[in-house]
């Protein structure tokens, strides 16, 4: 049987033509289906579709499907802009000229759709944000937010070969009034899936389009089927402005990017390593030019040319960033410190902070440590300017050129990083700095250390200004407002170390308006070199500094200096600094104005800190060492307008000053051609007085008038010259001071004395000398030898062995004047004496003594030819008898001769040595009145005895008692020849009555015997006026013949006759019967007087200077010092 007429394999074959017709009736039915039905379906299906969920129209120009191979195409969707109600508003928001897609049968098997391929032509959209701020799609986006969140995972898909080509997007910012366009929009991208997939890819990752006319474009290269399944996107972006797009940043920024150029060369990597980790990584170019950002308030924030980052690798999940380079071309940073104290750049990063404030478990996580390095970064005219108005007038300042060089930066690296800068400074009029420059710079990170090998700056220019409330006026720091301190910082400061500084032509001007008059000072022509400087405890630098200062004075300086702990070894010059321009510091405290004047100064300076806590006096030690020099110096009295001090030359070697313990030391002072001027005003005001003003007190007044107002209270207790008790001394401890030799040379000290009329003047010149050997110490005695010469006439001389310094001062001295011509010192004996000076020469010979706190001194006063001439009219002068005590002092020679001793304790208070002497001048003054005899007894002898002598009662004979007074009176008168004597007999009614009856009998007894003498021829003395010498034997008989011739009645015997009686009783019948009157008293004066008298021009002295004053008869009438102590028996003396 063939296989023709087989019924099984007929019926067979039948089935199969059956089967293959009905697929191809199948295929055709579907492919018709397909081909001319379901597009239509679809069209309408979409139409309505997608206006319902868009609310809006919808257009579907055609679609086309192949069921074959299951891929479709539409072209023409358009979604019209939504009108009123559900209408249309005829404009096209969005749609594409066509879409085509091919889906792949293994969809079937994975559950979702799997498309082999994906190709969208044409894509457009307009998106409109409209004035309120919503976009014409936020009705959608409303809806979509209010639908419930599903909780249904992801439904698989995948999308593979996606390629969207020629799309548009519009957008039209009605806010902002701007409109922008993306263009040429063309992207790729291998898959989009969520589940796996084998389908081959043929597209590399790509994208590209045209931004406002920037072109933008991103290309990628991926390996799908590799287990790392590694892919790298290109991205390159030109000329992007970023200014237009970051006003649409999710986050509003507190800044406005006015321009700005984006360009952008970058590569993004994406895969998964063996252990299943993602990896991501960017890296390539981005470059911004010509930025500029303002803040808010239109104020400029940032900007610069150009900023270029070359990145090697950006990998976010393994926290490493490599930069290779940061090259940025003129930036301008501006900072600025508003008024409410508050710094721009804080604040805005303060601001972003806080919008990302983390919570408490983010607070708790410590971060992992970033892997950054940097290779290097470029900075070139960078600026930086800085506007601060916290104090109300804006300040501002800038720091431009700015040129940083900086290579191989990393936060891990034990290798610092190098770096040089430069840059240079204009802070307003305040500082200005040509150029500053930092070489051979490395930072270490880890380490907290900069180093920098060579820092300069050149034609650095300064301003201080000290206002006239005393605070410094430069660059104030900012009143910043106080916020919240943030969390202290734990780790070790930074540490600094320059190894070199250089500074050359540096200018400093110094303006002080809190003195006045207001004053400038200036430090030219600057250099300073430092070595070694560094903020880390214990190093030690070495510095050193020239400059000329106010335009005259040359200083150095130069040593080493440690700043913690504080410790200088300095050398300190300056040469010929004018004290001029200083004036203004001291003149409203002092009465003298330096007109000129030099200080050089030569030495050293040594500080250290002996104790923490800041650099106060008392925890420093060290001091300056070397010599000093005030040169040409000038000061002129201004209260008198007058010159005040003036040398040539004041010159301290070998000088020593010590801190703590402190000491004085110098081993030289010498002054030389020095005047100084001394001033007494026509207010009694000493100008030495008033150097220092006073504040709230009235300068102290030397008036000698006030001396001889008082003259009497000074002469009550000016005794003997002598001091009251000492008053106990409080204790302090002595500073150390030694001075190994004071010399004094051209001395010239003039005195004026403006407060007598007519003034006075004097001059001491030539005044020199030295004094060595002034120390502090208890046993040392220094020695002084000065000479000069009182107006050019009178030498000066003083000698002395002192020790003022001490505790104890000890001192012994001799000094003498020799000839001062009196003429010169009328001015005060007018005004004080009451009489001018015609002639006369003055020396004085003093000798002081100092020791344990005790004064003895003698003040010899030596008057040669002292002559008053007329009197003068002053109210001031002394009612003394000035002349009667110069006739009493002054000898025959016309010399005045006197000596005041003077003792007392310096503990005393009170105790004054010029205050003793003018005590004991005014005490001599009141002698002259009160005792003229004690006064002149103590030149010559016998005290008040020379006031008077005694006679025998009843007698005129000088009696050999009262010879020797009359013989010191005698030779007191023939030395004081301006003495005029006064000779007053007198008599006492009492007791020389009854010496004139007495005298009157012995004289008829020697008369008796006289005659019986003469009778017998014998030789008598009659003639001579000697009295005759009466026996005792002889007595008792010429009594009795006197008595019997006496005509008073008289005692008789029995016959009558006259009866013989005793001697005793004859005398006192005869006494008794005696008569005496006044007459015969004032005789007995007058007798006694002229005796006197003649005894005394006996003796020499010229009878014109005797005068003879009426006889007294009686006691003493107790009117003076004389009558008080007078018997009636003598003779009374007073000196005119």
């Amino acid at each position: 049987m063939n296989e023709a007429s087989d019924p099984a394999k007929i019926t067979a074959s039948m089935t199969i033509r059956r089967l293959a017709l009905g697929a191809i009736l199948f295929v055709l039915v579907i492919g018709a289906f397909g081909f001319f039905a379901l597009p239509q379906i679809v069209k309408s299906t979409l139409i309505d579709t997608l206006s319902e969920a868009l609310h809006r129209p919808v257009s579907v120009e055609s679609i086309s499907i192949n069921p074959y191979t299951l891929s479709a195409q539409v072209a023409g969707l358009a979604i019209q802009e939504r009108g009123p109600g559900e209408t249309g508003g005829g404009e096209t928001v969005a749609g594409f000229d066509s879409l085509f897609f091919n889906i792949e049968l293994s969809s079937l098997f994975h559950g979702g759709p799997v498309i082999s391929e994906l190709k969208l032509v044409g894509p457009s959209f307009r998106i409109v944000r409209l004035a309120d701020g919503r976009f014409n799609f936020s009705d959608l986006i409303d809806e979509f937010m209010a639908k419930p969140a599903s909780d249904d995972p992801t439904p698989p898909f995948a999308l593979n070969n996606i390629q969207i080509s020629g799309g548009k997007i519009e957008f039209d910012d009605r806010v902002l009034g701007e409109k922008h366009l993306i263009s040429e929009l063309n992207i790729a991208l291998p898959f989009v899936s969520s589940l796996p997939s084998a389908t081959e890819i043929f597209v590399e990752p790509a994208f590209s389009a045209s931004i406002d006319g920037s072109p933008l474009v991103i290309k990628g290269k991926s390996k799908p089927f590799a287990n790392s399944r590694e892919s790298e996107l290109a991205f390159d972006l030109r000329d992007v402005h970023l200014g237009k797009y970051l006003d649409y940043a999710p986050m509003r920024l507190p800044v406005e990017v006015i321009s700005g150029a984006l360009d952008t060369d970058l590569k993004l990597s994406f895969g998964r390593h063996e252990n299943h980790e993602s990896a991501l990584s960017l890296s390539g170019r981005v470059t911004i030019r010509d930025l500029m950002v303002k803040d808010t308030s239109g104020a400029p924030l940032l900007s610069w040319k150009r900023l270029e980052v070359l990145v090697d690798t950006l990998d976010p999940l393994r926290q490493k960033v490599v930069i290779d380079r940061v090259a940025v071309d003129s930036p301008e940073i501006h900072a600025r410190v508003s008024r409410q104290g508050t710094i721009n750049w804080v604040d805005f990063f303060s601001r972003e902070a806080a919008t990302r404030e983390p919570s408490a478990t983010e607070v708790k996580a410590k971060p992992a440590p970033v892997d950054w390095s940097l290779g290097e970064a470029k900075i070139s005219g960078g600026i930086v300017r800085w506007l601060d108005e916290s104090h109300g007038k804006p300040f501002n300042a800038s720091v431009e050129g700015i040129d940083l060089d900086l290579k191989k930066l990393d936060g891990k690296s034990a290798i610092p990083a190098k770096f040089e800068v430069a840059w240079h400074l204009q802070a307003g009029e305040w500082a200005k700095v040509d150029a500053v420059s930092i070489k051979g710079g490395r930072l270490d990170l880890a380490r907290r250390e900069v180093a920098i090998e060579q820092l300069t700056a050149r034609a650095a220019k300064l301003l201080l200004r000290r206002a006239a409330s005393g605070g410094i006026e430069f660059v104030e720091p900012p009143a910043l407002r106080i916020v919240k301190a943030s969390q202290k910082d734990s780790s070790q400061p930074w540490k600094l170390t320059v190894a070199k500084y250089r500074a050359d032509d540096v200018g400093i001007r110094f303006e002080d308006h809190a003195v006045s008059p207001a004053v400038t000072h200036t430090i030219e022509a600057m250099s300073v070199e430092a070595d070694n400087l560094s903020t880390e405890p214990g190093q030690t630098a070495r510095v050193s500094t020239r400059f000329r200062l106010n335009r005259t004075a040359d200083v150095e300086v130069g040593g080493s200096v440690k700043v913690s702990p504080l410790e200088t070894d300095l050398k300190v010059a300056i040469k010929s600094l004018e004290l001029l321009p200083l004036q203004p510091y001291f003149t409203e405290r002092l009465n003298i104005e330096v007109t000129r004047g030099q200080l050089t100064l030569n030495g050293g300076v040594q500080l250290r800190q002996t104790r923490p806590g800041g650099s106060d006096a008392d925890k420093l030690s060290g001091g300056f060492s070397g010599q000093v020099t005030l040169g040409d110096f000038y000061a002129v009295d201004k209260i008198n307008s007058a010159d005040f001090l003036k040398w040539k030359s004041l010159y301290l070697g070998h000088l020593d000053l010590r801190l703590n313990p402190n000491s004085v030391a110098i081993g030289e002072i010498a002054l030389t051609d020095f005047f100084a001027r001394v001033i007494l005003s026509r207010e009694g005001k000493l100008n030495l007085l008033q150097i220092v003003r006073q504040a709230n007190a009235a300068p102290v007044a030397v008036v000698p008038a006030a001396v001889a107002a008082k003259a009497p209270e000074l002469a009550a207790v000016a005794g003997d010259g002598k001091s009251v008790a000492p008053v106990p001394a409080v204790s302090n401890p002595l500073l150390p001071v030694n001075i190994g030799k004071i010399t004094l040379q051209g001395g010239d000290i003039r005195f004026t004395d403006n407060f007598v009329k007519p003034n006075y003047s004097a001059n001491l010149k030539k005044v020199g000398g030295t004094i060595s050997g002034l120390s502090s110490a208890a046993d040392s005695v220094a020695s002084l030898e000065l000479r000069g010469s009182y107006d050019n006439i009178a030498p000066l001389s003083i000698k002395a062995r002192l020790n003022p310094l001490a505790a104890s001062p000890f001192l012994d001295l001799e000094a003498d004047i020799k000839g001062i011509e009196l003429t010169s010192l009328s001015p005060y004996s007018g005004k004080y004496a009451g009489y001018a000076i015609e002639k006369g020469k003055l020396s004085l010979f003093v000798k002081y003594k100092i020791e344990n706190h005790q004064l003895t001194a003698e003040n010899r006063i030596f008057l040669d030819q002292l002559t008053f001439g007329d009197p003068v009219d002053s109210p001031d002068a002394t009612k003394l008898p000035v002349t009667l005590a110069v006739a009493l002092l002054r000898n025959r020679n016309g010399e005045i001769d006197i000596n005041l001793p003077i003792a007392g304790s310096l503990d005393d208070p009170d105790f004054s040595v010029g205050g003793l002497v003018v005590k004991m001048i005014v005490n001599l003054l009141a002698k002259a009145v009160t005792a003229p005899f004690a006064l002149l007894g103590s030149m010559f002898g016998g005290g008040e005895e020379l006031s008077n002598i005694d006679f025998d009662f009843g007698q005129a004979v000088i009696t050999p008692p009262a010879q020797p007074r009359l013989e010191k009176l005698a030779k007191a008168l023939l030395d004081r020849p301006a003495l005029r004597l006064e000779i007053e007999g007198r008599a006492d009614p009492e007791v020389d009555a009854e010496g004139l009856k007495r005298d009157r009998l012995e004289s008829k007894v020697r008369a008796l015997k006289r005659g019986d003498l003469t009778k017998k021829g014998v030789e008598n003395g009659a003639l001579d006026g000697e009295p005759v010498e009466v026996s005792a034997k002889e007595y008792p008989s010429l009594l009795e013949r006197v008595y019997r011739a006496e005509k008073f009645p008289k005692p008789r015997n029995l016959v009558g006759m006259v009866k013989g009686l005793p001697v005793e009783e004859m005398e006192k019948l005869i006494l008794a019967n005696s008569a005496v009157d006044e007459e015969d008293l004032r005789d007995l004066a007058e007798r006694r007087g002229r005796g006197v008298r003649d005894w005394l021009v006996a003796h020499e002295v010229p009878g014109e200077r005797l005068f003879i004053l009426p006889v007294k008869v009686g006691k003493a009438d107790g009117k003076s010092e004389q009558t008080e102590q007078a018997k009636g028996n003598r003779v009374l003396f007073s000196l005119k």
